[in-house]
């Protein structure tokens, strides 16, 4: 005689269904250390520009400024921006510094628009001929191996040389003079709404043998002759610099840099006229042909990056310089 047990099968069943639901929970409430990058919304660079005490020609067609929006991520998210083309995965550590809050990193953007905002209206003003009196030393590159490059950044504001202030470039020279090769040099900047007190270590000039150096190539931030200001918004980071360098130059000169039509653009801009590279560059160019425009202008050290983004019709450009982009926009054709 044998004895029907009951099956076990629906509770192995209802077992894994519990353990997959807990794994599930857990799962979805653990980040993981990056962050998923997708496009963002835009806006008209132009719209930005308030100038008084001056003629303004309100352009007719648009300098689109692009945006990437970043979102921290669990494993679920994770797999699914790994399938979506116009989402990127980034390591957290490549956009936010180790142990920064929401609030820091927030402000820290924020303060590179403010900083970019600066820069841009400088450049352009020096590009449209207006006489500027110089406020900042501004580090615009480094001189291959010199030591200074593992201390300062590009754009750190040189405010002190060995507690003597300093506002032109023509100040610091003499403040080496009498400086030995590999002695420390005490540097005040300003990075990123900090002031920092760094010590670096001086380098041998290779044209001038035992002759001391900072190794680094400076530029001059400038006051405006007249209130000039940029309001983009809730928008952080120093990628519009390009695009708002061109809306003012747009709006403070008769006729369209445009041309009538819808140009977006990304890119740091320097003291000196050269575009930076940005970061997020494959969803700001799905970002600006979804917005309608027809060209981007991108900085050359993201242009291979840019060609491998989901994209259409919409001409990739690459510029170096703020010079090459208004070269390029004077050569469109009015629409």
């Amino acid at each position: 005689m044998t004895e029907n047990r009951p099956s076990r099968a629906p509770y192995v069943a209802l077992g894994v269904l519990f353990l997959l639901g807990l794994a599930t929970v857990i799962l979805w409430n653990v980040e993981i250390p990056y962050v998923a990058f997708s496009p963002g919304p835009t806006s008209d660079a132009a719209n930005s520009v308030t100038a008084d005490g001056v003629e303004t020609f309100p352009p007719n067609g648009e300098l689109l400024m692009l945006t990437v929006v970043s979102q921290d991520v669990n494993v679920f998210e994770a797999l699914i921006a790994g399938v979506d083309p116009n989402i990127d995965l980034v390591p957290k550590e490549a956009v936010r510094r180790p142990g920064e809050t929401d609030e820091e990193y927030r402000n820290r953007v924020l303060q590179q628009m403010d900083d970019s905002n600066f820069r841009a209206i400088a450049v352009a003003l020096d590009y449209l001929g207006f006489d500027l009196v110089p406020i900042e030393v501004v580090i615009n590159e480094f001189v291959d191996g010199v030591p200074a490059a593992s201390v300062l950044e590009l754009g750190d504001t040189i405010l002190e040389v060995e507690g003597t202030p300093v506002t032109m470039v023509s100040e610091i020279g003499p403040l080496l003079e009498g400086r030995e090769v590999g002695s420390e040099l005490m540097l005040t900047v300003a990075r990123e709404g900090e002031v920092l007190d760094l010590v670096v270590e001086l380098a041998e000039r290779t044209d001038e043998p035992g002759v001391a150096m900072i190794g680094v190539v400076l530029g001059e931030l400038t006051e405006s002759p007249f209130p000039i200001e940029l309001s983009p918004g809730d928008v952080g980071g120093p990628s519009a610099g390009l695009m708002h360098t061109l809306a003012i130059i747009d709006t403070l000169t008769e006729g369209d840099l445009t041309g009538g039509q819808v140009i977006a653009g990304t890119g740091t801009i320097r003291v000196d006229g050269t575009v930076g590279p940005i970061g997020g560059i494959r969803q700001k160019v799905v970002g600006a042909e979804a917005a309608g425009a027809l060209y981007i202008l991108v900085p050359v050290d993201n242009y291979e990056r840019a060609l491998t983004a989901e994209y259409d019709t919409i001409e990739i450009v690459p510029v170096a310089t703020l010079e090459e982009a208004v070269d390029f926009l004077d050569g469109l054709a009015a629409a």
